[in-house]
């Protein structure tokens, strides 16, 4: 795999990379409706979720591991899944609001 992207590449490049395994580095978020990858650094961050990748784990009885991500939250990381395009006008993740969403397979501190 090549270099991660920033999530600003990735959001620019989305057309291209839509449906392709990726990895990506940026700022860990898990709240309460909000798991997401955010740009790093902050200074170059858009407004709103437009510097933002909503993190999927998938269907069924696997997911994200908790108490790993609380640590890890607000703290620098590398998740590699596929990049998936939100839907034109419904958006991803939590009420519609992040631009593109990663089906994430690893999560590790950059």
């Amino acid at each position: 795999m090549n270099e991660p992207l920033t999530v600003n590449q990735a959001l620019e490049q989305l057309s291209e990379l839509a449906g392709d395994d990726v990895a990506i580095t940026g700022i860990l978020c898990f709240e309460f409706e909000n798991v997401s990858i955010n740009h790093f650094p902050k200074t170059d961050r858009k407004d709103g979720y437009q510097s933002s990748i909503w993190l999927e784990a998938g269907s069924g009885s696997l997911g994200f591991d908790e108490k790993v991500c609380e640590r890890l939250h607000g703290k620098r990381v590398t998740v590699q899944g596929t990049l998936l395009k939100a839907d034109q006008g419904i958006g991803a993740g939590h009420m519609g609001l992040w631009p593109a969403a990663l089906l994430t397979r690893v999560l590790e501190r950059a």
